[in-house]
């Protein structure tokens, strides 16, 4: 349908995926004439792998007309991996979608605040990430929301001190990191619907 967007994600949008939920709900309270669904699976309970095993009735049965993903962050979390590896499940999830649709993809990078223990390994990923386009430029974007919050953060320090933290010590997105990953949602999907 291509008025249902679909959403999966881990932790980055949020610990009960509230960036999603106020995503969905901004949207609908801006465009209150489009007729619009949402599917949201975040945070997704599955990996990655499980992810992929259950594409066909989780993701490509829901026959989205777009569908939002942000994914890899559990997987770097949970150890046993390193971008490498995560960006190969990924990329091998990215691929059955894109074989099995015809929606529209949009890949979120993840702040690299959001895993404090191995920065550099979000780095890699969302570098990984970024190479995704050049699957399929006409239906792959980029939703970059790290280069997004590293500019926030910038213009923060040009202020010389900072309001609110996004993210706890942990890594974890606070009740503005969900707002703000919730406006910049609506704010790339506002330009994608036009």
């Amino acid at each position: 349908m291509e008025n249902r967007i679909l959403i999966i994600g881990d932790e980055i949008l949020g610990e009960q995926g509230e960036a999603a939920n106020r995503f969905a709900e901004i949207l609908l309270c801006r465009e209150a004439n489009r007729p619009i669904q949402f599917s949201i699976n975040a945070p997704a309970p599955q990996s990655l792998k499980q992810l992929y095993d259950r594409a066909s009735a989780d993701i490509i049965g829901k026959k989205a007309g777009r569908i939002i993903m942000g994914l890899g962050l559990k997987e770097l979390k949970r150890g046993g991996n390193d971008y490498s590896g995560v960006f190969s499940l990924y990329e091998t999830l990215a691929n059955e979608i894109l074989s099995k649709t015809l929606a529209p993809l949009h890949f979120i990078t993840i702040p690299e605040d959001m895993f404090p223990m191995a920065p550099s390994q979000l780095t890699a990923l969302n570098e990984c990430i970024r190479g995704l386009v050049a699957k399929d430029e006409k239906r792959i974007k980029i939703m970059d929301f790290a280069a997004f919050v590293a500019d926030f953060k910038e213009k923060q320090l040009e202020r010389g001190k900072f309001g609110r933290s996004l993210y706890t010590e942990e890594g974890s997105p606070t009740s503005i990191c969900n707002t703000f990953m919730a406006l910049f949602l609506y704010d790339f999907i506002k330009k994608e619907l036009k």
